[in-house]
């Protein structure tokens, strides 16, 4: 079938067939694994019913630029620690493609936990993937987490304080508490886990990464060959209450260098760098990209 067509159709079917009808759980087969959604979310739900994946070549760009530069080796028979993860759609994705070969993950909301669960079941991956449901920030607390109506992928952490108004209508979300820990803390805690078998964390947790690297920094200090690759969005952290002067200062402390994934020289920069891509992805609210965080 001409794939133009194929994709109308799909798009026509999440609308009609997913979207429209009332409140329920979908399952799409996708590249990433076979996967179950609220059928509300009309951004990574939709991406899943009409794209059938969802940064599955940008998982595969990134391990094979860390392989390619020597900073994993031999990935497949290690773990990858997915940080915010959503419904399970990169952690299940990666062991999907065997890029990996186990999964940590992490997800605080108690319903895209229940997701995790259900779809780690489903891809008969129950001895590959532990999956906890719980936040990692910088402090063991209980946080609050607005949800967003239309992004059920942009559920995020929100500062303490005053809420303003945003570009999103955050103010105006409804909210949960949620529980969280540091990473440290969460190591301490599990002996039992193989922590030096992680090969590389993922993390995609709208804003709340600079909260993440304070309550990290013992353990990427202790594992300084385990890159990070997230998502860099400066409008997010800025929302989360990190500035650019902390992010930054943070991230300089524990890493030596890093990648831009979007980037097609895949050129690796100094850490000083990263002032000024934070300046320029702060010029409009959607601005961003993949960093890969290594150390050299």
């Amino acid at each position: 079938m001409n794939r133009k067509l194929q994709r109308l159709k799909r798009k026509l079917a999440w609308f009609f067939g997913i979207y429209l009808r009332g409140a329920h759980i979908a399952t799409v087969d996708t590249k990433n694994g076979l996967l179950s959604f609220y059928n509300k979310d009309r951004t990574l739900g939709r991406s899943l019913s009409v794209e059938r994946e969802f940064e599955f070549g940008g998982m595969h760009a990134c391990v094979k630029l860390l392989v390619d530069n020597k900073h994993i080796v031999e990935p497949e028979k290690g773990t990858v620690m997915d940080v915010g993860g959503y419904i399970g759609m990169i952690g299940i994705g990666f062991l999907t493609a065997k890029l990996f070969n186990k999964a940590l993950m992490f997800e605080p909301n108690p319903d895209s936990f229940k997701l995790i669960e259900r779809n780690i079941k489903q891809n008969n991956m129950t001895d590959q993937i532990q999956a906890f449901n719980l936040g990692l920030s910088n402090e063991e607390s209980e946080l609050i987490m607005e949800l967003s109506h239309k992004n059920y992928g942009d559920h995020r952490i929100r500062k303490e304080g005053a809420v303003d108004a945003g570009y999103y209508n955050e103010d105006k979300r409804q909210t949960i508490q949620v529980r969280a820990t540091t990473l440290d803390n969460f190591v301490t805690e599990n002996p039992a886990i193989d922590f030096d078998n992680v090969k590389m964390i993922w993390m995609d947790i709208q804003g709340h990464e600079g909260n993440f690297f304070e309550g990290a920094t013992g353990f990427i200090k202790k594992h300084k060959n385990v890159p990070v690759a997230m998502e860099f969005w400066p409008y997010g952290l800025l929302r989360a209450g990190v500035p650019q002067d902390l992010f930054c200062s943070r991230v300089k402390d524990l890493f030596t260098n890093f990648y831009i994934l979007d980037e097609a020289d895949n050129k690796l920069h100094a850490i000083d760098e990263i002032d000024g891509y934070f300046k320029t992805f702060s010029l409009t609210p959607s601005g961003g990209c993949h960093l890969i965080l290594v150390n050299t």
